[in-house]
């Protein structure tokens, strides 16, 4: 294919360009699909038919509690003008021809892609085309046939070439495909897929957008051997019972059996071995170093805070934490975000919130001058009462010099206004005291 044989007149009006690349697309898919330079072309043209932007890939945001599963990006693509009718209609087209051709475009990965842009965009747009094509694929890539073990979907999940695409499948085959899916090709074998080092993630995209019947059934296969898999199938798995509270006590129990300590009713969670999950075969830390938290268990973390009854099993569990684990966990990104967790949120009393936040006294001077650690010490002002800020300024007040120098406690001495605090200390309590303290009239 040559992609400068054609030049698409740009002076026409937007329609009729997308209109023309469009038609010049369909009289080739394949080649452009397969083409390294003619893939970007084509997703460029899926986005701009659907009216979908390009987001970076990146871990779905957990939907409210009480959302239907597996309407995740159901919501209109378009925001402000409305399409032309014509980008629907060449959008279908383009879908169909992708079906038909859907042979040739499995094995290469820039066509690959280009499938996978397919699915989200007709996702997006509410098309029927997505169904049909999702459909297709599924049938295409985990044929299912009886009595043969090589056909599952639980191999193609095990393969390289077909695992991206089923994980693209699940994402918005919505919750009817994926009970039908879960239970025909799934069910019994989650252990070692779990285990699997690839087939994991397609287990994931299954919890985050499964409906409730399908996560009760994956916890109570998974749930007696959580700490035998990936963590972050855990981390999905918590993610999954987050959006259906009923099946939350359930999952906090099997946690308890894996990561607990002590005896009920004063049980706790062993937050340190939640805190430090990380994949199979080491994480991202160097060689011999020791992290406090990792990326799957400040997720793991995360989730819990928003489990109902998960407050003394947990909050136990972070006040056993020696002080200096709680600082180290500041100084890591993963830590980081889960200090700004506890401080805000609404399941984390403020009474729990002192207690945590004074296991950094002593300690903010170092934890103002690193780049997480600012950020912590930024959250923990903003969610401490008038007397705590007080604390706060006195410690950090009398290392002005060292953070006036240095480019992340520069921030934070400003922020805390730790020059009026030295100069005018009853100003400076009318503005940061005086507001948590006075009486209502």
């Amino acid at each position: 294919m040559d992609l400068g044989a054609k030049t698409v007149d740009l002076g026409a009006t937007v329609e009729g360009a997308l209109w023309e690349l469009g038609e010049w697309v369909l009289g080739d898919p394949v080649g452009f699909c397969k083409h390294p330079q003619g893939s970007f072309v084509v997703r460029g043209l899926l986005r701009a038919l659907g009216g979908v932007p390009k987001t970076p890939a990146g871990l779905s945001p957990c939907p409210p509690e009480g959302a239907e599963p597996g309407t995740q990006g159901a919501e209109p693509a378009t925001q402000g003008a409305e399409l032309p009718p014509s980008f629907r209609l060449l959008l279908q087209r383009l879908a169909e021809a992708f079906e038909t051709h859907l042979l040739e475009l499995v094995e290469p990965a820039s066509a690959s892609l280009c499938l996978q842009e397919a699915l989200r965009v007709l996702h997006r747009s509410q098309s029927e085309a997505c169904a049909r094509l999702c459909d297709a694929l599924i049938g295409r890539l985990a044929p299912g046939r009886p009595g043969d073990p090589d056909s599952s979907l639980a191999a193609a999940l095990e393969d390289p070439r077909r695992a991206r695409l089923l994980e693209a499948a699940m994402t918005v085959g919505g919750a009817g495909r994926l009970r039908r899916l879960f239970r025909a090709g799934l069910r019994g074998r989650l252990l070692a897929l779990a285990a699997h080092p690839l087939a994991n993630h397609g287990l994931r995209r299954l919890l985050d957008h499964a409906p409730r019947d399908v996560v009760g059934e994956v916890l109570a296969e998974l749930g007696p051997a959580l700490a035998r898999g990936h963590p972050g199938v855990t981390v999905a798995l918590a993610g999954a019972c987050r959006r259906h509270p009923p099946l939350q006590q359930e999952a906090l129990h099997y946690l308890l059996q894996a990561f607990g300590s002590g005896e009920p009713p004063n049980q706790v969670l062993r937050v340190e071995l939640l805190a430090k999950l990380r994949p199979p075969g080491g994480g991202a830390e160097e060689e011999g170093a020791e992290t406090p938290v990792t990326l799957q268990g400040s997720l793991l973390l995360q989730h819990l805070l928003h489990f109902r009854g998960a407050e003394p099993v947990l909050l136990g569990g972070f006040r056993a934490l020696p002080r200096p684990v709680m600082a180290a966990m500041a100084l890591a990104p993963p830590g980081a975000r889960l200090w700004h967790a506890l401080m805000t949120s609404p399941s984390v009393p403020p009474p729990a919130r002192r207690r945590l936040a004074r296991k950094l006294q002593g300690r903010l001077s170092s934890l103002s001058c690193h780049r997480s650690g600012s950020r912590v010490v930024d959250a923990v002002w903003a969610a401490a009462t008038g007397p705590g800020r007080a604390a706060m300024a006195r410690e950090l007040a009398a290392q002005l010099p060292a953070l006036s120098s240095d480019p992340y406690g520069r921030f934070v001495a400003r922020k805390l206004e730790l020059d009026l605090f030295l100069r005018r200390p009853r100003l400076w309590e009318r503005r940061h005291v005086a507001p948590e303290t006075k009486s209502p009239r």
